[in-house]
């Protein structure tokens, strides 16, 4: 998974965490990726700094740290 374009407006991402599928919401959905990502960071997410991934949501990467 990735952060992706929804809808028909190619500005509004959506990140998918690649271990469950679940995505981050943000709330203002109308950001660049670097700000959608520092958001995600701040809520617990891990992955690479790039939109392509892989990306890991709080849940999927605190049980990684943990094994």
């Amino acid at each position: 998974m990735t952060a992706i374009p929804t809808g028909r407006d190619p500005v509004v991402l959506l990140l998918i965490c690649d271990s469950c599928g679940r995505d981050f919401d943000p709330g203002d959905r109308r950001q660049e990726w670097i700000v959608l990502w520092q958001r995600a960071v701040a809520a617990g997410w891990d992955g690479r700094d790039r939109a392509i991934g892989p990306h890991r949501c709080d849940r999927c990467a605190e049980q990684d740290r943990a094994r």
